[in-house]
C-alpha cells in the first residue's frame, strides 16, 4: 500500500500552472480517415475530400476529438505532457475523463502545436485509499496561423 501524505508536498504545489514541452502534430488525411473509421464516424465529409468542399471546407475537416498524430523525432526525449516534477507515491493511474473543446476546424494539411499544462492538483479519500487527482490542460494551436484550435482537459487519478 502507497505511502499516505498528510498534504501535497511542496514540489506538488510547486508544479501546479507549469507547462510541459510543445508537441507537434500533422493532420492528414490518412489520419482524419482512420480515425473517423475507428470511432464510428460515416459522414463522407471526413472520406470524400470533394464532398468536403461541396460543403464549405477547405480540405477533409478533422473529426471532433481528432487533433493529428505526433510527429516522431527518434532523437528527442519521449514525453507526454508536463514533466512531473515530484515524488509520485502512488503505482497506479486510472483515467478520470476527459473534455474536448474544438475552437475552430482543423483540416488535413494543419500542422498543429500542444502545450500541456498541469492545472490542479489535489488529495482525496476514496474507497482505495488516499488518491491523488491531476487536471491538466492542453492547448491546441494551428502553427500557420497561431489561431488556438482545440482545448482538452483530462483528469488522472493516481492511488
Amino acid at each position: 500500500m502507497p505511502e499516505e501524505l498528510a498534504d501535497l508536498t511542496d514540489e506538488m504545489k510547486a508544479s501546479i500552472g507549469k507547462s510541459g514541452p510543445t508537441g507537434t502534430l500533422e493532420v492528414t488525411t490518412t489520419g482524419i480517415r482512420m480515425f473517423a473509421r475507428a470511432v464510428g464516424y460515416t459522414n463522407p465529409i471526413y472520406y470524400d475530400e470533394e464532398h468536403a468542399k461541396s460543403k464549405g471546407h477547405r480540405a477533409l475537416p478533422a473529426p471532433p476529438g481528432y487533433h493529428g498524430t505526433p510527429i516522431y523525432d527518434p532523437s528527442a526525449t519521449l514525453t507526454a505532457g508536463p514533466r512531473q516534477e515530484y515524488d509520485m507515491p502512488f503505482t497506479r493511474i486510472l483515467n478520470g475523463g476527459s473534455e474536448v473543446e474544438e475552437i475552430e476546424t482543423i483540416y488535413a494539411g494543419d500542422v498543429l502545436e500542444s502545450v500541456t499544462t498541469l492545472a490542479d492538483l489535489q488529495l482525496r479519500r476514496g474507497r482505495v485509499g488516499q488518491m491523488l487527482i491531476r487536471s491538466s490542460e492542453t492547448v491546441y494551436t494551428r502553427k500557420s496561423d497561431g489561431a488556438p484550435v482545440a482545448k482538452t482537459r483530462g483528469t488522472l487519478i493516481s492511488y
